[in-house]
């Protein structure tokens, strides 16, 4: 029988998150793993694996942590539209002062798909989740008349969860945060319900004497 384990798997794995999260899959090597983690290559392998199996753990871990969060943030029963601006707002935030490197889910799917199947299937279910729980904030805006009949709750949800997955990349190479802002306000602004436009009569012609 093995020695019982002397240090937190979950923690472990957490500093694993951010290492990566920092540096990238292929940037990771087991020496900064060893040096990160304050284990030896022996406990490491034996504990999570090799590195990629501890990568996706470590991803599956970050997912389920943020589906976590959008879950609770999302629990309020205000105005949809101006709540969900504001749980984005509070996402995009709170990963650019994490490491200030990004999404880690984005980061890893631009480096690691398509040919990675357990990062691709890890990403389509947090994805998913994302646009589900979108959804039914939508149909309750929808449900009160607050956003447009021109596009359905579940394209909207789906809009915005590719819209903040693009906002992602591209503030990578322009961080300004007034970009992501006016972005956001103009997507908004299209789904939000417009007074529909006045329409008047036209005054018939007079025929000329």
């Amino acid at each position: 029988m093995g020695r019982p384990r002397t240090f937190d798997e979950e923690a472990i794995l957490d500093r694993a998150v951010l290492l990566f999260w920092r540096k990238g899959y292929e940037a990771t090597t087991m020496n900064d793993l060893v040096e990160e983690l304050g284990l030896g290559r022996g406990s490491i392998y034996a504990a999570y694996g090799d590195k990629h199996r501890l990568f996706v753990l470590a991803l599956g871990r970050y997912l389920r942590h943020q589906s976590e969060l959008l879950d609770t943030a999302l629990g309020d029963t205000g105005p949809v539209l101006p709540h969900l601006r504001n749980v984005i707002d509070r996402l995009l935030a709170a990963d650019a002062a994490c490491t200030g490197a990004g999404c880690f889910s984005v980061n890893s799917i631009a480096e690691l798909l398509p040919n990675d199947t357990e990062v691709a299937e890890l990403a389509r279910h947090s994805l998913q989740f994302a646009e589900d729980a979108f959804t039914t904030q939508l149909e309750r805006a929808a449900q009160g008349g607050d956003l447009s009949p021109a596009i359905s709750p579940r394209n909207a949800a789906h809009l915005l969860v590719t819209t903040v997955q693009g906002l992602q990349i591209t503030r990578k190479a322009d961080p300004d945060p007034t970009r992501a802002s006016t972005c956001l306000d103009s997507l908004f602004t299209l789904l939000t319900t417009t007074p529909a436009p006045t329409t008047t009569t036209p005054e018939p012609a007079h025929a000329t004497p």
